[in-house]
C-alpha cells in the first residue's frame, strides 16, 4: 500500500529540484510534461509518497499516473505534431556563456 505525504511547499520544492532530471522547477506552479501519461502537470500535484525505509518518491501530478522525475520533460518532445513541440523546436539555440580563463576541451570529471 503506498503511503502518501505531504511536505511544506519548500521541501516538496527542493526534492524536485533535487530529483528533475531535464525540467527545471524555479517554483511549484512550473508546469512540465509526463511521458509516462503524455500530460501536462504543475509541481503542486506532484505527489510524494514514503516508502517502508523512510525514503521519499516522487510521482506525476496527473491522476491515475505513476510516472516519476524519469518520465517528466518541459515539453512533450515525443509528439513532433504538438504545437508546444513545434515552438520549442523554432527556438534559437543559445551558444552558452563561454567562461574566461577556462579552456573549453576540458572537461569537468
Amino acid at each position: 500500500m503506498t503511503h502518501y505525504v505531504s511536505l511544506p511547499h519548500n521541501k516538496k520544492l527542493n526534492l524536485l529540484r533535487e530529483h528533475s532530471f531535464g525540467c527545471d522547477w524555479p517554483n511549484l506552479e512550473q508546469t512540465n510534461w509526463c511521458l509516462h501519461c503524455g500530460q501536462k502537470f504543475d509541481g503542486l500535484s506532484v505527489r510524494v509518497w514514503q516508502a517502508g525505509d523512510g525514503s521519499l518518491w516522487l510521482e506525476c501530478g496527473t491522476l491515475d499516473c505513476d510516472g516519476s522525475p524519469l518520465d517528466w520533460a518541459p515539453f512533450p518532445w515525443w509528439d513532433p505534431k504538438h504545437p508546444e513541440t513545434k515552438a520549442q523546436k523554432k527556438k534559437p539555440k543559445s551558444k552558452g556563456r563561454r567562461r574566461r580563463g577556462v579552456d573549453p576541451g576540458d572537461v569537468p570529471f
